[in-house]
């Protein structure tokens, strides 16, 4: 994994070969392109000591230099902590989770990912698999203020993850208490808001415990991936009920919601099909940028890495770049949409 030097030594092209040694960092022409700018203006912004020589005749930002240049711009980073739930498995929690929380970084977000799974997708994917002794979350929520900044990792520039493991599972015993519940993982997000980071990507596991209780407590916006198929529509209507139940039951505002349709064919009348059903049932809440079917992501993770580590264009990045600038749109300058591979 990176070290958070601006160095990079190589990078490879979205045809899924890539260097161990590679880095995610946002292109001149990616940045202008998400600005609605020239590539030139945006170019000729930077002083060559702010610019990496990447593949291709690219000139890549570090986050930190992303992060100057886009405050200059006017752009507000505000703190979020930002939760993927669906309570069926298989939907793209973590892929969605990973990648958005890579790409936020690029955008020169400090972000911290919380692996609350018990699986620990998201910390396999990143190759952070804690020892034995290493605190996890569970070790942490009750003493967040002593534990939580000696306990993340570092992955990337501007990029961290607090890793899971099987003891996560305990949290179902350790959170039995409802005041625990409404307050462990806020707590969490609150140091790590208190120690300058910008967001906090909840990676929740594919049940109604605790764990995701907590996560719904603490949450600004949730993100409910769902595949195509029926049961991933049935576990949807299920997630958005427990979640308004939670919030009465709580008595704390409903966070904002967000349903990002995965593995999207619009080929097949099945993709057409979920998409209407969606717009019909939840009109306020459908992302309007559909995640399509990629092999990219599954190759990328068996590289410990994300389709963001990839320097030249693909459907797998343009597609989370267009979510991720529609999440994140509120904040300040970013253009929605943009042309499709």
């Amino acid at each position: 994994m990176g070290t958070g030097s601006h160095t990079v030594r190589s990078v490879s092209h979205c045809d899924g070969r890539m260097s161990q040694k590679s880095q995610y960092i946002l292109t001149v022409e990616e940045l202008a392109g998400s600005l609605g700018r020239s590539r030139d203006a945006v170019f000729a912004a930077f002083g060559e000591e702010n610019l990496t020589k990447l593949p291709g005749s690219k000139w890549g930002l570090p986050s930190d230099v992303v992060r100057r240049y886009l405050r200059g711009q006017g752009f507000k980073y505000v703190f979020k902590v930002i939760a993927y739930i669906n309570l069926k498995g298989g939907t793209g929690k973590t892929t969605s989770t990973i990648s958005a929380a890579t790409r936020a970084a690029q955008y020169g977000y400090k972000t911290c990912i919380l692996d609350m799974d018990a699986q620990a997708n998201s910390t396999l994917a990143f190759d952070e698999v804690p020892e034995e002794d290493d605190p996890i979350f569970c070790d942490i929520w009750q003493n967040p203020d002593d534990m939580v900044m000696g306990s993340i990792r570092h992955i990337e520039d501007h990029l961290y993850i607090l890793p899971s493991s099987l003891e996560n599972s305990l949290l179902d015993v350790n959170l039995i208490n409802p005041g625990s519940q409404k307050r462990a993982v806020r707590g969490v997000c609150d140091v790590l808001r208190g120690n300058d980071f910008d967001l906090v990507m909840i990676d929740c596991p594919p049940s109604l415990g605790t764990a995701v209780i907590s996560a719904i407590c603490a949450a600004d916006i949730i993100v409910i991936p769902v595949c195509c198929d029926d049961f991933s529509l049935k576990g949807l209507d299920f997630t958005m009920k427990e979640i308004e139940s939670i919030s009465d039951t709580f008595n704390f505002k409903k966070p904002v919601i967000h349903i990002l349709l995965t593995q999207f064919d619009k080929r097949l009348n099945i993709s057409a099909n979920a998409s209407a059903k969606i717009s019909s049932r939840y009109p306020n809440h459908l992302v309007p940028f559909p995640i399509r079917t990629s092999s990219l992501y599954s190759k990328m993770l068996e590289n410990k890495k994300t389709v963001f580590a990839l320097t030249g264009k693909c459907r797998a990045k343009t597609d989370y770049d267009r979510y991720v600038r529609f999440l994140l749109k509120p904040d300040g300058i970013f253009e929605n949409g943009g042309a499709d591979d």
